[in-house]
């Protein structure tokens, strides 16, 4: 019998795509997510998350929600039109009341303001990635 000993899940396995046009934010949280053994593939972009040809080995994707270009919302309905729809976390720095709704009502996985809550995003993302 194990003594307080959890057997961890192997999430080595999951590919992360970490999408923001801020440098600084994408690199924090990439590592962040690296440190929890995910591997995570950076994007400045939604698009050229959508022109990667390594897509389909996603798993999940964080997004921030204001970028130049395609905005997070208009990335969560191109994936929503994939074949095998992937669960998509929400970030942004303009958080608001009325932003969190659509959020939710569009099929956000999750939503967080930025400085993102490391320990919160973390759990969200075991939380998702045990399905």
């Amino acid at each position: 019998m194990a003594t307080g000993t959890q057997i961890k899940p192997a999430r080595s396995s999951a590919t992360i795509a970490m999408v923001d046009d801020d440098q600084s934010v994408r690199m924090a949280l990439s590592s962040s997510l690296r440190s929890a053994s995910w591997n995570v593939i950076d994007y400045a972009s939604a698009n050229h998350l959508l022109g990667d040809t390594r897509r389909s080995k996603l798993k999940l994707v964080v997004a921030d929600i204001q970028m130049p270009g395609m905005d997070g919302f208009a990335l969560l309905e191109s994936i929503k039109l994939w074949k095998r729809p992937i669960p998509v976390i929400f970030i942004t720095a303009y958080a608001t009341e009325e932003m969190l709704e659509r959020a939710k009502s569009n099929g956000a996985a999750g939503f967080f303001s930025k400085p993102v809550d490391d320990a919160g995003l973390l759990a969200l993302v075991s939380e998702l990635l045990k399905k």
